[in-house]
């Protein structure tokens, strides 16, 4: 079988609409913490790449896989600055990955029509509210998706397709992935030692001998990368709580501070099936599939895969909707058969009722995406709201001690001195600095740690005015003296 690679117009459709949105709804794609760190890792990048010494590894160095921000840098070396050029890689990486997703399924499904993956494709994925949510933001899960789904689709290709070569091209997405989102590990791990013992098995060495060559050619930029940081990829804060018991726990106490979740970690799994953040309708596919429909051997692979990644996910001390986007992307891939028998039945008997429900689903799919692009809309505005009133009030060279907000002040407020209440305890705090605090949302999150026990001592010890009033109950404090 021969695979065409034609792009086709939704892919440029929804490049279009993400960039549209970003500029009507006036969103840079910054909010909290990580997309910060992204932007300043990429900036810094850009100085490496144009020969300058590298800055000491941070936190966020140690933490987060670095090609996203090495794709933004390199888009900087054209002229772009730091954040279009973040943008523009998140955009072309969601349409990237609609045209990759459709690639995939005429690999696991051929007989199916174009224009049933194709509205497949744009319906359950491009418009479903937690795909559209990243792809508005600085970060890297899209870049990380469109890198798995062009890893699976040459896997594809060697396991259906009997196209051995295609190994190479598994290995380097694989490894590109896997540095772009560090737990994409998880959920290649299986592919990579099904490639392995089939190229074994069938003696295809020179092939194998290849892929791992590809691969570790691939990962070389990342080992420059990250020469600075602290600690690598196994030392991430998060799998220093991993535990199958988390499975069954919803409360969790962690680098990130104390989070308490509405539902545990096993039933969090199951988000991708029935989160209206992803498809509301899409259980109802249920009732159209068959046992064939997982009869492939690629096909078991992937839900094995997939399971694999849940189980991981479930370990950890975090929910977020964030991880779970790779495993969704994988399921509808398994869900498509069911999918093509309603859409060619339902269209052939039931043509009114079809269109009912394709209609019912897309407006599921704005009102969810409206409903959980909010709240990013409304960090961005407060962010880009608490910068142009400090840059009214503090003078210059100040120093400020904050948390939360500070990340997202100094890409606005480079001129300012920031000291983070996360990264140590402070004994001191000067007469005419400045102490930028949120008590009321910081207080149960982060008892015991840190900010709070900064804050603590802050207040017990030295004489604060409250200086200036920002949105959403920020408050900052000018320190007067030592008690």
């Amino acid at each position: 079988m021969k695979v065409s690679y034609q792009l086709t117009w939704p892919v440029f459709a929804l490049l279009l609409l993400l960039a549209s949105l970003s500029y009507l709804l006036d969103f840079n794609g910054l909010y909290g913490q990580d997309a910060h760190e992204f932007l300043r890792q990429s900036r810094e990048l850009l100085r490496r790449l144009r020969g300058m010494p590298p800055a000491p590894g941070g936190m966020g160095d140690a933490e987060m896989a670095g090609g996203y921000p090495l794709l933004g840098a390199l888009l900087q070396l054209t002229g772009l600055d730091g954040i279009p050029a973040l943008q523009i890689v998140v955009w072309g990486s969601a349409a990237c990955a609609l045209w990759l997703f459709e690639l995939n399924l005429r690999v696991l499904s051929p007989g199916a029509r174009a224009e049933s993956r194709w509205i497949f494709g744009m319906l359950a994925l491009s418009l479903s509210p937690f795909f559209l949510r990243s792809g508005l933001s600085v970060m890297s899960d899209i870049p990380g998706l469109a890198l798995l789904l062009a890893a699976l689709f040459f896997a594809l290709q060697v396991i259906e397709l009997e196209r051995y070569g295609a190994v190479a091209g598994f290995a380097v997405f694989a490894a590109l992935a896997v540095n772009t989102r560090y737990a994409l590990a998880a959920l290649l791990a299986l592919p990579a030692l099904a490639l392995t013992i089939e190229l074994w098995r069938t003696r295809q060495f020179r092939w194998l001998a290849l892929a791992i060559a590809a691969g570790l050619l691939a990962f070389l930029p990342f080992f420059w990368l990250k020469s600075g940081a602290p600690k690598g990829p196994l030392g991430h804060s998060l799998l220093h709580d991993w535990s199958l018991l988390n499975l069954f726990r919803a409360s969790f106490t962690q680098a990130n501070g104390t989070v308490r979740y509405f539902l545990p970690n096993i039933v969090y799994l199951f988000y991708p099936l029935i989160h209206p953040g992803f498809c509301l309708t899409l259980p109802a596919l249920f009732l159209l599939g068959r046992r064939t429909d997982a009869a492939l051997y690629a096909k078991r692979l992937l839900l094995l895969s997939v399971l694999l990644y849940l189980l991981f996910l479930g370990g950890l001390s975090l929910q977020s909707h964030r991880y779970l986007l790779p495993a969704y992307g994988i399921l509808l891939l398994l869900f498509f058969p069911a999918w093509d028998r309603f859409f060619a039945y339902g269209l052939y008997f039931f043509k009114r009722l079809t269109y009912a429900l394709l209609g019912l689903t897309l407006l599921c799919q704005v009102f969810f995406s409206v409903w959980y692009i909010r709240p990013l809309l409304a960090r961005n505005h407060l962010e880009k709201e608490a910068a142009e009133i400090l840059a009214d009030t503090l003078p210059p060279d100040a120093e400020v001690f904050a948390f939360d907000l500070d990340i997202a002040l100094q890409t606005y407020l480079p001129g300012v001195r920031f000291r983070n209440l996360y990264t140590q305890r402070y004994d001191h705090f000067p007469a005419g600095s400045y102490i930028l605090f949120n008590e009321s949302k910081l207080r149960d999150q982060w008892a015991g740690q840190n900010p709070m026990l900064n804050w603590e001592h802050a207040r017990s010890a030295f004489e604060l005015q409250e200086y200036r009033p920002l949105p959403d109950g920020w408050m900052l404090y000018r320190v007067i003296n030592s008690k």
